[in-house]
């Protein structure tokens, strides 16, 4: 798809910032919700029902949670099929570092069309059942789906930390190799501090040792 260098950085602009704003924070929201399994089920659960009664709650997660994902996922295929794609780095100092990026978020797309299908839309969720601890558990307990599960923490918490460097890129804020060096590391620690949160979590779904804080 042909475009200007004008639209296609501004479009990738729009790109990166989706991705940080407001899909970021929900990540975050969404694996520090769930670190609440650590406490036990009736903590997790709790917390569940609290988000559930946040009045308009359904416009609120297509205005600000579906609608900003697809729009982030369709720009990156759209501006990928483009002739400036081919010698755009994305300001990562390294070509793995892109790669890693898009092919993260290639999985990501397949993992959260299953994770939604088998939480939120869920057959018991959508017949009325409020235990959604007790429901993860049993999900969990399958050995492949926890390995896909966790393979979903691992991606997700790496292209949120890898696009710090995006971020601070031509593309982003054109913030100059300094503030990309500095971007890599906060990245580097946001993708370790976010996949032991989400992977405590999902141990926490199935193992009562790692339910620390369990009354």
């Amino acid at each position: 798809m042909p475009l200007s260098d004008r639209s296609y950085a501004g479009l990738k602009r729009l790109q990166i910032w989706t991705g940080v704003i407001p899909v970021g924070l929900f990540l975050l929201s969404h694996l520090f919700t769930n670190a609440r399994a650590i406490a036990g089920a009736e903590v997790f659960d709790r917390a569940a029902a609290q988000i559930g009664r946040i009045p308009y709650l359904v416009a609120i997660e297509v205005g600000t949670i579906a609608l900003p994902m697809l729009l982030h996922v369709a720009l990156g295929v759209m501006l990928a099929m483009t002739p400036q794609a081919a010698g755009d780095a994305g300001g990562y100092p390294r070509s793995w570092m892109l790669v890693a990026q898009r092919a993260t978020g290639f999985f990501l797309v397949i993992y959260v069309v299953f994770h939604v299908s088998a939480t939120r839309l869920s057959l018991a969720r959508l017949r009325g059942a409020q235990d959604l601890f007790d429901l993860m558990a049993r999900q969990l307990e399958n050995p492949a789906v926890f390995a896909f599960h966790a393979a979903g923490v691992l991606a997700a918490a790496f292209h949120f930390g890898n696009g710090f460097v995006g971020l601070a890129g031509p593309w982003g804020l054109n913030a100059g190799p300094r503030a990309q060096a500095m971007a890599a590391r906060y990245g580097f620690a946001a993708f370790i501090v976010l996949s032991l949160v989400g992977l405590l979590a999902l141990l926490a779904f199935v193992h009562p040792a790692f339910r620390w804080l369990e009354p």
